[in-house]
């Protein structure tokens, strides 16, 4: 079960959650895209995913920067 925002205590498990939910709304407009073959909305939904897979790469790395400190 997910902790709630007001239990997440260290910064690491803050990320963590963060991750997950970043994790989720990618797999949310990669699953749209595949249900979709209007252009116009495939465009819109592929930016939006390209922004939730950013937020991914910028997470993990301030997780592996915790890591190694």
């Amino acid at each position: 079960m997910s902790k709630e925002p007001r239990d997440l205590t260290t910064p690491m498990e803050i990320l963590e959650a963060a991750l997950q939910k970043e994790k989720s709304a990618y797999q949310f407009y990669d699953n749209l895209m595949n249900n979709t073959n209007i252009e116009l909305l495939q465009e819109i939904i592929e930016q939006l995913r390209d922004e939730e897979y950013k937020h991914i790469l910028i997470i993990e790395k301030k997780m592996a920067q915790l890591r190694s400190s």
